[in-house]
């Protein structure tokens, strides 16, 4: 089986999965110490959000803006809540599929995590980072191993070059170590 390091490595990269821009890593001690003032800044985030919900309560860009928020702080109910409703407005976006599927897979709930995920597949099969989730899902929630790395495999070859490429090959060669 995969070590726990590698487990918590990839929980780190996807853990960046929801589709907000990413920025630079942090180490554990940078992380620690920002922590109360990034909580501190979620809650405002959200806070905002939610009021300018009350003016517009099917907006989807705020919908989805509150879904990450909430998911940033680790509210995954919260944040399936506002992805579904974001899905009943706006539905059709990969990225979306990718941030609800990962929210469930955290709540412990990874075959309908995997349902999401191969919904927004047929949506967009080109887009890289749900099938590098979805070998996350099937690798650490199913233990379809197999399957993962199947996932990962379409992640590589849809761009090696890229960050998200590049961390497929690396799963799939740690899998395929063991």
């Amino acid at each position: 089986m995969i070590t726990g390091v590698v487990i918590l490595g990839l929980a780190a990269v996807l853990a960046t999965g929801c589709s907000k821009k990413e920025e630079p890593a942090q180490t554990g001690a940078q992380q620690e110490q920002h922590a109360p003032a990034q909580g501190m800044k979620n809650a405002t985030l959200i806070a905002d959000l939610e009021a300018r919900l009350k003016d517009d309560p099917k907006n989807p860009d705020v919908l989805w803006r509150l879904g990450d928020a909430y998911f940033d702080a680790k509210q995954f109910n919260e944040s399936v809540r506002n992805y579904k409703k974001v899905l009943e407005v706006k539905p059709g976006e990969a990225d979306l599929y990718n941030d609800l599927g990962l929210s469930l897979h955290y709540l412990g709930d990874s075959a309908e995590a995997v349902r999401y995920i191969d919904e927004g597949i047929k949506k967009n099969p080109y887009h890289q980072r749900i099938w590098l989730t979805k070998g996350f899902i099937l690798a650490y929630g199913t233990g379809d191993l197999e399957g993962a790395k199947a996932a990962w495999e379409k992640a590589n070859a849809l761009n090696p070059e890229s960050q998200i490429g590049k961390a497929a090959s690396e799963y799939l060669a740690l899998v395929n170590k063991k």
